[in-house]
């Protein structure tokens, strides 16, 4: 199942793309005088028509439209939103109400959007992932103001003639301000949703690379084993029996330490050879 982010784009442009070829459609095969109607009393004339249904649907996409840019957090916070969200509910009031009031809601709809798009060149330029739709926004909004200038004239010193092509026109032209904004939210959402590496993974990933390529030290670099500390000589030669001065008497200590070192040098003493003396 798709997240709601990504599913958003999709409802919205699919959405626009219907409400256009409605209205297209809706257009063809009427008489001329429709030029001089305006957007509200042509939807009372068709109750249940061409153009209630577009402004309707034109009102539930720009709605998931906004859902969508605030689910990957566009920069549309604050006036830009609220403004859409007149846009909107002004369409929608437009589709239902009578003539009247269906004309000051398609003007309040018209302008609120202008004024958005105005207000999202200044936004998108200052976003890394939205600057791409700054320019192409920048002359949208131009376009809609200048159509919202003549759209000014015709309605009060023009005496309404051919307001109907005039509010058209400016319709298209907010559309197009609402398909290229669904098409840069298609772009970011489908596109900032890839996993990036951690640098711990890649870290890891390399040990191994780096530990097959190592090289077994040379012979030059090999530690240097040392040999055990050795232990102490012995004396090369030990009497072979404990020289006494007599029988059962001990000798003195400092005679029996002499003749054990003359033993181990080798001198003989009297009597005997090497060093053992006995008592005859």
């Amino acid at each position: 199942m798709l997240p709601l982010r990504r599913l958003y784009p999709l409802v919205a442009g699919t959405g626009m793309l219907v409400a256009s070829i409605t209205m297209a459609v809706g257009r063809i095969g009427v008489p001329l005088d429709v030029l001089d109607r305006t957007i509200g009393r042509q939807a009372v004339l068709e109750r249940g028509g061409a153009t209630e249904f577009a402004l309707v649907l034109l009102a539930l996409s720009s709605l998931g439209l906004v859902a969508g840019m605030r689910a990957v957090r566009a920069p549309i916070a604050g006036w830009p939103e609220r403004l859409v969200l007149v846009w909107s509910a002004a369409l929608a009031g437009a589709a239902v109400l009578p003539a009247p009031v269906a004309d000051v809601l398609v003007a309040a709809a018209l302008v609120s959007l202008a004024g958005a798009a105005a207000l999202m060149v200044r936004t998108f330029g200052d976003d890394e992932r939205w600057k791409p739709a700054a320019r192409p926004m920048e002359w949208l909004a131009l376009g809609a103001g200048c159509a919202l200038a003549v759209l000014t004239y015709v309605a009060l010193p023009g005496h309404q003639v051919m307001i109907g092509l005039v509010e058209w026109s400016l319709l298209g032209i907010e559309v197009a301000v609402l398909v290229l904004a669904a098409v840069q939210l298609t772009r970011v959402a489908w596109t900032s949703t890839a996993p990036a590496v951690p640098a711990v993974a890649s870290m890891a990933s390399a040990v191994p690379a780096v530990a097959s390529t190592a090289t077994p030290p040379s012979a030059a670099e090999a530690p240097v084993t040392r040999s055990p500390i050795p232990a102490p000589r012995m004396p090369s030669r030990v009497p072979a029996r404990v020289p006494v001065l007599g029988a059962g008497a001990p000798m003195p200590l400092p005679m029996a330490m002499a003749m054990m070192s003359a033993a181990d040098n080798g001198a003989g003493g009297p009597g005997r050879p090497g060093g053992v003396f006995t008592r005859p």
